[in-house]
């Protein structure tokens, strides 16, 4: 009796032990996850809007984690360096990052990137809905759209903008409209959203195509002035400036959100968007958000990757019909 009793507990511990051997490491680590700091990859420079808000959900984000989340800013190749970075990493969740829409519905039609989009990461939530406009220098002589429209008409391919990079939102939607009307003008890429804005004060290029952090103070200062918002609505700080969807029958989305490698456990998925989630109700993230005039916006990652998704095809087109594809 005593040697069958031992016989069993031998056995036990036996299918015990390959239990524990066969199991991945992320799932035994998910009861203690997070158990070390988290590392969030920014996809543009230091102080930019992009910089800036996903640094505040962050920060709003290590409350519910109880680990701190380091923030490295890693910019170029149109926002997709640091994808790479993001997709190349273990999936164990302690490697996130920080996208938008554009890298996964318009750059993989305009160049060839060292990732697909389709399969390579993990949508984990949507923290920001993003805006964009097009401005030009206080004392330029473009006073509208259509001042613009007309001097590109006259002088193809001199009238410069500057945005933060090649197959970003602002990009495609300035393209359109550049389509639309018969004319052409020149886009300049920089790394980050504040670059393209010095550029512009600095009289390197005629105009910038960015978003609310990095042109407000400008347009505040009366050093740049709002001609077009390349968005569904107007801005406020400029209400009498048309925007995209009035003028020409389509605009530019976009959002912000946090991504991980693909092969992620689901539970530690879980774990992190519903940190963000509770993120972006957090009254530091919404005072932040209204000072910068910034939309926070939460979307399950489910859901963004579904939306998303259903533009790629259609994004695909867009830009092979204006003559940008690869």
């Amino acid at each position: 009796m005593c040697r069958k009793r031992s016989d069993l507990l031998f056995l036990a511990f036996v299918v015990l032990l390959v239990t524990v051997i066969s199991f991945p490491e992320n799932v035994l680590a998910q009861g203690s996850f997070p158990s070390r700091p988290i590392t969030l990859i920014i996809d543009q420079g230091v102080g930019g809007m992009n910089d800036i808000t996903a640094r505040a959900v962050a920060k709003a984000a290590e409350k519910e984690l109880g680990q701190p989340i380091l923030c490295e800013n890693k910019p170029g190749g149109g926002q997709t360096l640091a994808r790479n970075i993001v997709v190349k990493s273990k999936p164990d969740g302690y490697t996130l990052g920080v996208s938008a829409t554009s890298t996964n519905i318009c750059a993989p039609h305009i160049q060839d990137l060292p990732f697909n989009v389709l399969t390579d990461h993990t949508d984990i939530a949507v923290y920001l809905k993003y805006a964009h406009a097009l401005c030009v220098r206080a004392d330029s002589p473009w006073k509208t759209i259509e001042d613009v429209i007309e001097y590109a008409r006259q002088n193809p391919g001199k009238f410069t903008y500057g945005t933060a990079g090649s197959g970003t939102t602002q990009h495609i939607v300035m393209e359109r409209i550049a389509n639309a009307k018969g004319i052409k003008w020149s886009m300049v890429p920089f790394k980050s959203g504040n670059e393209p804005v010095l550029a512009c004060l600095g009289g390197h290029v005629n105009s910038v195509a960015q978003g609310p952090v990095d042109l407000i103070p400008q347009i505040e200062a009366g050093k740049l002035r709002l001609i077009l918002s390349l968005n569904d609505t107007r801005w406020k700080i400029a209400p009498n400036v048309p925007n995209s969807l009035e003028k020409f029958g389509f605009f530019g989305f976009n959002y912000k959100s946090i991504i991980g490698p693909k092969g992620m456990d689901d539970r530690i998925v879980a774990k992190i968007e519903n940190a963000f989630k509770k993120a972006v109700d957090d009254p530091f993230y919404i005072q932040l958000c209204e000072t910068v005039q910034a939309e926070r916006y939460y979307m399950s990652g489910k859901d963004y990757s579904k939306l998303w998704r259903s533009e790629y095809e259609a994004m695909g087109k867009i830009i092979r019909d204006m003559g940008l594809g690869k």
